[in-house]
């Protein structure tokens, strides 16, 4: 059995991986803002006309669509985001395999779900910015003390969905 995944990789994972969907989301957002569905109008404008009060709202849908499917396809092809792998660790159930396809998606929309509650409320309303900062100081202290108590260093959404990381074995050398 694998030994438990402390809190340091698996903070570097999420990081890198975050920066990676930000920059993915800002590239395709862009793309998407210049496709031009009538010769003088773009796909962007016309969203923020049929949205004009909530146009962040179709925005915020999109980069999160595309992060559920970041860790998706990533999950799917290799068990770990890249940057899970670049860590060494890998997400597995609690018999050390590969989560089934229910398990994975229920994990990932709680985990979707407990980091973008704080940050709709101040993407919404600016003025819940400190309440949305305090928020996610909270989880993240919780969090840290979930993954040091629990034997398998299992957070929230690991414990609801039964999965939790190893490391992945030393690659062996020649």
């Amino acid at each position: 059995m694998n030994k438990k995944v402390e809190l340091t990789p698996r903070i570097t994972a999420f990081i890198i991986d975050s920066i990676v969907i930000v920059v993915f989301s800002f590239i395709v957002i862009g793309i998407l803002g210049q496709i031009r569905l009538h010769p003088y109008i773009t796909l962007g404008q016309q969203i923020e006309a049929l949205l004009p009060s909530m146009d962040w709202l179709y925005w915020w849908i999109i980069q999160l669509a595309l992060a559920l499917s970041y860790h998706y396809v990533s999950w799917s092809v290799w068990s770990a985001s890249p940057a899970q792998r670049l860590t060494r660790i890998k997400l597995v159930n609690a018999q050390e395999q590969k989560l089934s396809v229910w398990v994975f998606l229920f994990r990932l929309f709680l985990k979707a779900l407990i980091i973008n509650v704080p940050l709709f409320l101040t993407v919404s309303n600016y003025n819940y910015f400190l309440l949305s900062g305090l928020i996610y100081l909270a989880i993240l202290i919780i969090g840290s003390k979930m993954i040091y108590e629990n034997p398998k260093g299992q957070m929230f959404h690991g414990l609801l969905s039964n999965s939790h990381f190893v490391y992945l074995p030393e690659k062996k050398k020649r």
